[in-house]
């Protein structure tokens, strides 16, 4: 199946996002990894790391960027691509990393607020 036969998935610009217990997990193992890899000797063994954190959890190494951005706070697509323009991000790649961590459980959607309550009326 192609990527342009495949279904699509929408969101509307103000659905939220945030990390599941297994991506906040995720993203802690990812900070930790970092720190140990700027240790490191260079951009190979950062690369490495990288590439060893994300594949006993079945996602792209370059996720842990994305995990961190949701791990701030529950954020909308439009807002994780303003966040990560300075990476050289794209916004394509920031909705297909959103649609792969959400697939795999480390994303999920942030439930809409309740409308507010009707007003009452009286009757006088």
């Amino acid at each position: 199946m192609s990527d342009e036969t495949a279904e699509k998935t929408r969101f509307g610009r103000a659905q939220k996002f945030r990390l599941s217990p297994k991506g906040a997990e995720a993203m802690a193992a990812y900070v930790i990894m970092v720190k140990e890899a700027q240790n490191g000797s260079g951009r190979a063994q950062f690369d490495a790391a990288r590439a060893g954190w994300g594949a006993p959890r079945g996602i792209a190494p370059e996720d842990g960027l994305f995990l961190v951005e949701f791990g701030e706070s529950d954020r909308t697509l439009p807002e994780a691509v303003r966040n990560l323009e300075g990476c050289g991000t794209t916004a394509k790649e920031v909705k297909a990393a959103v649609k792969r961590l959400l697939e795999c459980g480390m994303l999920e959607p942030v439930p809409a607020p309740p409308p507010p309550p009707a007003p009452q009326r009286r009757y006088w």
